[in-house]
Protein backbone atom coordinates (compact mmCIF):
# COMPACT_ATOMS: atom_id res chain seq x y z
CA UNK A 1 0.00 0.00 0.00
CA UNK A 2 1.32 3.46 -0.82
CA UNK A 3 1.40 6.49 1.49
CA UNK A 4 -1.58 8.31 0.04
CA UNK A 5 -3.81 5.23 0.25
CA UNK A 6 -2.78 4.68 3.88
CA UNK A 7 -3.33 8.32 4.84
CA UNK A 8 -6.87 8.20 3.43
CA UNK A 9 -7.71 4.92 5.20
CA UNK A 10 -6.52 6.26 8.57
CA UNK A 11 -8.22 9.59 7.96
CA UNK A 12 -11.55 7.88 7.27
CA UNK A 13 -11.14 5.68 10.36
CA UNK A 14 -10.79 8.80 12.50
CA UNK A 15 -13.80 10.49 10.90
CA UNK A 16 -16.09 7.47 11.22
CA UNK A 17 -15.30 6.91 14.91
CA UNK A 18 -15.01 10.42 16.29
CA UNK A 19 -17.49 12.55 14.37
CA UNK A 20 -20.55 10.76 15.91
CA UNK A 21 -19.15 11.34 19.43
CA UNK A 22 -18.85 15.12 19.23
CA UNK A 23 -21.75 17.54 19.06
CA UNK A 24 -21.88 20.83 17.18
CA UNK A 25 -19.58 22.62 19.66
CA UNK A 26 -16.47 21.70 21.60
CA UNK A 27 -13.56 23.05 23.59
CA UNK A 28 -10.02 21.75 23.00
CA UNK A 29 -7.86 21.52 26.12
CA UNK A 30 -4.19 20.66 26.70
CA UNK A 31 -3.15 22.16 23.36
CA UNK A 32 0.65 21.91 22.98
CA UNK A 33 2.12 25.38 23.49
CA UNK A 34 5.57 23.80 23.84
CA UNK A 35 8.32 23.19 21.31
CA UNK A 36 7.56 19.68 20.14
CA UNK A 37 6.79 19.58 16.42
CA UNK A 38 5.20 16.13 16.78
CA UNK A 39 2.58 17.30 19.28
CA UNK A 40 1.85 20.36 17.15
CA UNK A 41 1.24 18.03 14.19
CA UNK A 42 -1.41 16.30 16.29
CA UNK A 43 -2.98 19.66 17.14
CA UNK A 44 -3.07 20.68 13.48
CA UNK A 45 -4.74 17.37 12.61
CA UNK A 46 -7.37 18.03 15.28
CA UNK A 47 -8.02 21.51 13.91
CA UNK A 48 -8.43 20.19 10.37
CA UNK A 49 -10.71 17.40 11.65
CA UNK A 50 -13.00 19.89 13.42
CA UNK A 51 -13.17 22.11 10.35
CA UNK A 52 -13.95 19.17 8.07
CA UNK A 53 -16.74 17.98 10.39
CA UNK A 54 -18.22 21.46 10.84
CA UNK A 55 -17.69 21.41 14.62
CA UNK A 56 -17.24 24.83 16.22
CA UNK A 57 -14.36 25.06 18.70
CA UNK A 58 -15.41 27.64 21.30
CA UNK A 59 -12.19 27.71 23.33
CA UNK A 60 -8.65 26.36 23.13
CA UNK A 61 -6.07 26.39 25.92
CA UNK A 62 -2.98 24.60 27.22
CA UNK A 63 -2.71 23.15 30.71
CA UNK A 64 -0.90 26.36 31.67
CA UNK A 65 -3.40 28.89 30.28
CA UNK A 66 -6.76 27.21 30.89
CA UNK A 67 -9.27 29.27 32.91
CA UNK A 68 -11.94 26.51 33.07
CA UNK A 69 -14.70 28.58 31.45
CA UNK A 70 -18.40 27.93 31.99
CA UNK A 71 -19.73 25.91 29.07
CA UNK A 72 -23.03 24.34 28.09
CA UNK A 73 -23.64 20.71 29.03
CA UNK A 74 -24.03 20.04 25.30
CA UNK A 75 -20.47 21.16 24.55
CA UNK A 76 -17.97 18.31 24.23
CA UNK A 77 -14.58 18.62 25.89
CA UNK A 78 -11.73 17.34 23.73
CA UNK A 79 -8.46 16.52 25.45
CA UNK A 80 -5.48 16.80 23.10
CA UNK A 81 -4.02 13.55 21.81
CA UNK A 82 -0.41 12.37 21.98
CA UNK A 83 1.80 10.43 24.35
CA UNK A 84 1.47 12.59 27.44
CA UNK A 85 -0.71 10.46 29.71
CA UNK A 86 1.37 8.59 32.26
CA UNK A 87 3.94 9.32 34.93
CA UNK A 88 6.65 10.61 32.58
CA UNK A 89 4.71 13.82 31.84
CA UNK A 90 2.34 13.74 34.79
CA UNK A 91 1.39 17.43 34.59
CA UNK A 92 -0.94 16.49 31.72
CA UNK A 93 -2.66 13.80 33.81
CA UNK A 94 -3.04 16.29 36.68
CA UNK A 95 -4.75 18.65 34.25
CA UNK A 96 -7.10 15.92 32.96
CA UNK A 97 -8.04 15.03 36.54
CA UNK A 98 -8.99 18.67 37.14
CA UNK A 99 -11.11 18.65 33.99
CA UNK A 100 -13.11 15.56 34.97
CA UNK A 101 -13.76 17.05 38.41
CA UNK A 102 -14.69 20.47 37.05
CA UNK A 103 -17.01 19.22 34.28
CA UNK A 104 -18.89 16.16 35.61
CA UNK A 105 -21.83 16.59 33.22
CA UNK A 106 -20.00 17.21 29.95
CA UNK A 107 -18.97 14.55 27.48
CA UNK A 108 -15.15 14.25 27.49
CA UNK A 109 -13.24 12.66 24.63
CA UNK A 110 -9.56 11.95 25.24
CA UNK A 111 -8.17 12.03 21.70
CA UNK A 112 -5.77 9.25 20.56
CA UNK A 113 -3.21 8.69 23.27
CA UNK A 114 -0.39 6.40 24.27
CA UNK A 115 -0.67 5.66 28.00
CA UNK A 116 2.50 4.61 29.79
CA UNK A 117 3.16 4.33 33.53
CA UNK A 118 6.33 3.10 35.17
CA UNK A 119 4.63 3.14 38.58
CA UNK A 120 1.59 0.83 38.49
CA UNK A 121 0.26 2.19 41.79
CA UNK A 122 0.11 5.69 40.32
CA UNK A 123 -1.47 4.26 37.17
CA UNK A 124 -4.24 2.55 39.16
CA UNK A 125 -4.93 5.69 41.21
CA UNK A 126 -5.10 7.95 38.14
CA UNK A 127 -7.24 5.67 36.00
CA UNK A 128 -9.59 4.87 38.89
CA UNK A 129 -10.11 8.59 39.38
CA UNK A 130 -10.82 9.11 35.68
CA UNK A 131 -13.24 6.16 35.63
CA UNK A 132 -15.57 8.03 38.00
CA UNK A 133 -16.61 10.30 35.15
CA UNK A 134 -19.70 8.84 33.49
CA UNK A 135 -19.29 10.49 30.08
CA UNK A 136 -15.61 10.02 29.29
CA UNK A 137 -14.30 8.18 26.22
CA UNK A 138 -10.66 7.23 25.71
CA UNK A 139 -9.14 6.86 22.26
CA UNK A 140 -6.22 4.44 22.34
CA UNK A 141 -3.55 5.14 19.72
CA UNK A 142 -2.53 1.48 19.37
CA UNK A 143 -3.97 -1.95 20.14
CA UNK A 144 -1.61 -2.54 23.10
CA UNK A 145 -2.88 0.60 24.85
CA UNK A 146 -6.46 -0.32 23.91
CA UNK A 147 -6.25 -3.65 25.75
CA UNK A 148 -4.69 -2.08 28.84
CA UNK A 149 -7.28 0.70 29.04
CA UNK A 150 -10.16 -1.74 28.71
CA UNK A 151 -9.14 -3.18 32.07
CA UNK A 152 -10.27 0.11 33.62
CA UNK A 153 -12.85 1.33 31.08
CA UNK A 154 -14.48 -1.76 29.49
CA UNK A 155 -17.05 0.19 27.47
CA UNK A 156 -15.31 3.54 27.04
CA UNK A 157 -12.32 2.78 24.79
CA UNK A 158 -11.94 3.21 21.03
CA UNK A 159 -8.95 2.29 18.85
CA UNK A 160 -8.24 5.41 16.77
CA UNK A 161 -5.21 6.40 14.64
CA UNK A 162 -3.09 9.43 15.48
CA UNK A 163 -4.90 12.71 14.72
CA UNK A 164 -2.00 13.94 12.55
CA UNK A 165 -3.45 11.74 9.80
CA UNK A 166 -6.25 14.31 9.45
CA UNK A 167 -3.70 16.74 8.00
CA UNK A 168 -4.24 17.02 4.27
CA UNK A 169 -0.85 16.65 2.54
CA UNK A 170 -1.85 19.46 0.17
CA UNK A 171 -2.09 21.85 3.15
CA UNK A 172 1.65 21.61 3.89
CA UNK A 173 3.23 21.32 0.43
CA UNK A 174 3.83 25.07 0.13
CA UNK A 175 6.50 24.74 2.83
CA UNK A 176 8.36 21.88 1.14
CA UNK A 177 11.98 22.28 0.12
CA UNK A 178 13.09 20.55 -3.09
CA UNK A 179 14.26 17.00 -2.37
CA UNK A 180 18.02 17.00 -2.90
CA UNK A 181 19.57 15.20 0.10
CA UNK A 182 19.87 11.46 0.75
CA UNK A 183 19.28 10.52 4.40
CA UNK A 184 18.02 12.19 7.58
CA UNK A 185 18.34 10.45 10.95
CA UNK A 186 15.93 11.92 13.54
CA UNK A 187 17.43 10.85 16.83
CA UNK A 188 15.57 11.83 19.98
CA UNK A 189 17.62 12.92 22.99
CA UNK A 190 15.08 12.96 25.82
CA UNK A 191 13.75 10.54 28.44
CA UNK A 192 12.13 8.36 25.74
CA UNK A 193 15.44 7.73 24.03
CA UNK A 194 16.31 4.08 23.52
CA UNK A 195 19.93 3.03 23.64
CA UNK A 196 20.25 1.92 20.05
CA UNK A 197 22.78 2.78 17.42
CA UNK A 198 22.05 4.16 13.99
CA UNK A 199 21.03 1.24 11.79
CA UNK A 200 22.28 2.62 8.50
CA UNK A 201 25.45 4.65 8.09
CA UNK A 202 25.67 8.19 6.76
CA UNK A 203 23.25 11.06 6.61
CA UNK A 204 22.39 14.07 8.73
CA UNK A 205 21.77 13.24 12.41
CA UNK A 206 19.51 15.60 14.36
CA UNK A 207 16.59 15.82 16.75
CA UNK A 208 13.75 18.24 15.87
CA UNK A 209 15.49 21.51 14.91
CA UNK A 210 13.63 23.47 17.61
CA UNK A 211 15.36 21.25 20.19
CA UNK A 212 18.78 21.58 18.60
CA UNK A 213 18.82 25.40 18.27
CA UNK A 214 17.88 27.63 21.19
CA UNK A 215 17.21 30.80 19.18
CA UNK A 216 14.73 30.35 16.34
CA UNK A 217 12.10 32.68 14.90
CA UNK A 218 9.44 30.01 15.35
CA UNK A 219 10.00 29.65 19.10
CA UNK A 220 11.40 32.99 20.32
CA UNK A 221 8.15 34.76 21.23
CA UNK A 222 6.60 31.57 22.58
CA UNK A 223 9.49 31.28 25.04
CA UNK A 224 8.82 34.84 26.18
CA UNK A 225 5.13 34.08 26.80
CA UNK A 226 6.11 30.95 28.71
CA UNK A 227 8.48 32.84 31.01
CA UNK A 228 5.98 35.64 31.64
CA UNK A 229 3.20 33.15 32.38
CA UNK A 230 5.42 31.24 34.82
CA UNK A 231 5.79 34.36 36.96
CA UNK A 232 2.12 34.05 38.01
CA UNK A 233 1.59 37.77 38.46
CA UNK A 234 -2.05 38.37 39.57
CA UNK A 235 -4.33 39.99 36.96
CA UNK A 236 -1.39 40.49 34.58
CA UNK A 237 -1.08 36.73 34.22
CA UNK A 238 -4.66 36.43 32.98
CA UNK A 239 -3.97 38.94 30.21
CA UNK A 240 -0.67 37.30 29.28
CA UNK A 241 -2.33 33.91 28.96
CA UNK A 242 -5.11 35.29 26.75
CA UNK A 243 -2.52 36.78 24.43
CA UNK A 244 -0.54 33.51 24.56
CA UNK A 245 -3.67 31.55 23.60
CA UNK A 246 -4.14 33.75 20.53
CA UNK A 247 -0.47 33.67 19.56
CA UNK A 248 -0.17 29.89 19.95
CA UNK A 249 -3.26 29.15 17.86
CA UNK A 250 -2.70 31.63 15.04
CA UNK A 251 1.08 32.02 14.75
CA UNK A 252 3.06 29.47 16.77
CA UNK A 253 1.23 26.39 15.46
CA UNK A 254 1.85 27.33 11.83
CA UNK A 255 5.48 28.25 12.51
CA UNK A 256 6.18 24.86 14.09
CA UNK A 257 4.54 23.00 11.21
CA UNK A 258 6.65 24.96 8.75
CA UNK A 259 9.82 24.04 10.70
CA UNK A 260 8.95 20.36 10.57
CA UNK A 261 8.17 20.31 6.85
CA UNK A 262 11.31 22.27 5.94
CA UNK A 263 13.36 19.93 8.13
CA UNK A 264 12.21 16.67 6.53
CA UNK A 265 11.22 17.57 2.96
CA UNK A 266 14.77 17.90 1.46
CA UNK A 267 15.55 14.22 2.22
CA UNK A 268 14.73 11.08 0.26
CA UNK A 269 15.08 8.70 3.21
CA UNK A 270 14.21 9.29 6.87
CA UNK A 271 15.34 7.09 9.74
CA UNK A 272 13.60 8.16 12.95
CA UNK A 273 13.18 7.35 16.63
CA UNK A 274 10.36 9.92 16.83
CA UNK A 275 6.90 8.66 15.93
CA UNK A 276 5.87 11.96 14.37
CA UNK A 277 9.08 12.08 12.41
CA UNK A 278 7.64 8.94 10.81
CA UNK A 279 4.10 10.33 10.44
CA UNK A 280 5.23 13.62 8.91
CA UNK A 281 7.49 11.65 6.56
CA UNK A 282 4.47 9.59 5.48
CA UNK A 283 2.54 12.81 4.78
CA UNK A 284 5.54 13.93 2.70
CA UNK A 285 5.79 10.56 0.92
CA UNK A 286 9.30 9.58 2.06
CA UNK A 287 10.99 6.19 2.47
CA UNK A 288 11.08 5.60 6.23
CA UNK A 289 12.97 3.42 8.70
CA UNK A 290 11.30 3.56 12.13
CA UNK A 291 13.17 2.73 15.33
CA UNK A 292 11.43 2.12 18.64
CA UNK A 293 11.43 4.44 21.66
CA UNK A 294 12.18 3.40 25.25
CA UNK A 295 8.76 1.87 26.01
CA UNK A 296 7.73 0.41 22.61
CA UNK A 297 5.37 3.23 21.59
CA UNK A 298 6.67 3.26 18.02
CA UNK A 299 6.63 -0.53 17.69
CA UNK A 300 3.04 -0.81 18.89
CA UNK A 301 1.87 1.98 16.60
CA UNK A 302 3.63 0.40 13.62
CA UNK A 303 2.13 -3.04 14.32
CA UNK A 304 -1.36 -1.56 14.71
CA UNK A 305 -1.47 0.75 11.70
CA UNK A 306 1.61 0.76 9.45
CA UNK A 307 2.78 -2.81 8.85
CA UNK A 308 1.15 -2.93 5.39
CA UNK A 309 2.62 0.40 4.27
CA UNK A 310 5.31 -0.18 1.63
CA UNK A 311 7.33 2.93 2.51
CA UNK A 312 7.80 2.19 6.25
CA UNK A 313 10.06 -0.45 7.75
CA UNK A 314 10.44 -1.12 11.48
CA UNK A 315 14.11 -1.67 12.34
Amino acid sequence: MNSYEKIEILHQSILSQLSPLIGSTCVLLDAPYYHNIGDVLIWEGEKQFLKECGIECLYTASYETCTFPDISKETTILFNGGGNLGDIYHEHVDFLLKIVDRYPNNKIVVLPQTFYYQDKVVEKDDLSHLARHNKITFCARDSFVEQNLKNFFPNKVLLVPDMAFCIKPSSITDWCVKEHLDRLVIQRNDCEKKNASQKNGGGTISDWPVFEHSLMKSTFFNKIFKRLSDKKIPIVNLLINKVWDFYAQHIFCKAMLREGVRFISPYKIVETTRLHGCILSILLNKQIFLQDNSYSKNKHFYETWLSDLDSVQLI
